[in-house]
């Protein structure tokens, strides 16, 4: 966000010039600023009220224009009340506030959300492209998406990992099936990260290579393809992914 100067902490080998210096003249997005820690929102409180940036490490400050947008899950006025969130920081970040309606307010939305989230889905190595129907459309109606729009693509993204078809029903949601179906179900959160099936519907473990195609395409999607990132954090080297990407046959490996 404020950048670095070489030398600054070890492992600055380089001067990296931060967000908000790069936005200069421009508009800069925050997202989730609820997530800020309050020695950064302190940092940014200072930038906003004088006009500049002093990057870490760096002698002297440097001037900047720049319009920020910030985002936040959480409601930041209570934050500010308990404490979690300067209210300096807000007064400085609200001239302006817009307020964005929950997904289950604009249930009438999801079929198209879960349309294009389909469409980007299947753009990404090793994924196809899906369609989805009425049946499916009508479950994701019906649940109250308590993560909002991020919730509802990550459960599109699971089941379009794991689905046989061409096109995702209800029976590709079965964790919305079940909480459907339950007592309270509508207030019971769906775990919005994606995960990988060990065992088979009769008890018994999944092959390895099975589990370890499930999991690298599932690295891929999270980290939008960018393989060298996709192999840090497997800790595998990128010749070795593209290798098992050849051996799985996950995708176009070339």
């Amino acid at each position: 966000l404020f950048g670095h100067e070489k030398g600054a902490f070890p492992g600055a080998f380089d001067r990296h010039i931060g967000a908000i210096q790069h936005a200069d003249g421009g508009t800069l997005a925050l997202d989730e600023v609820d997530r800020l820690p309050l020695a950064v929102q302190q940092r940014l409180l200072e930038s906003i009220q004088r006009g500049d940036v002093r990057p870490i490490g760096a002698r002297h400050s440097f001037r900047v224009d720049v319009r920020l947008i910030a985002a936040s899950n959480l409601p930041l006025k209570e934050m500010a009340e308990g404490g979690h969130f300067l209210n300096e920081l807000l007064a400085a970040l609200s001239p302006t506030t817009v307020h964005l309606p929950a997904l289950r307010e604009r249930a009438g939305d999801i079929p198209a959300l879960a349309r294009h989230f389909l469409a980007r889905i299947g753009e990404q190595p090793g994924l196809r492209a899906l369609g989805i129907t009425d049946g499916a459309l009508s479950l994701l109606a019906a649940y109250d998406w308590p993560g909002n729009v991020r919730q509802l693509q990550a459960v599109l993204f699971r089941a379009a990992v794991f689905c046989d078809g061409d096109a995702l029903t209800a029976d590709d949601f079965p964790q919305l099936s079940d909480l459907l179906g339950s007592d309270g179900a509508q207030q019971a959160p769906v775990h919005e990260g994606v995960g990988v099936m060990l065992y088979t519907p009769d008890g018994n473990l999944r092959p390895l290579e099975d589990i370890e195609a499930d999991v690298i395409r599932l690295a891929i999607g999270h980290y939008r393809g960018r393989m060298t990132e996709v192999a840090r954090r497997l800790g595998i080297g990128r010749s070795t992914l593209y290798r098992k990407l050849t051996e799985l046959g996950i995708g176009d490996a070339a």
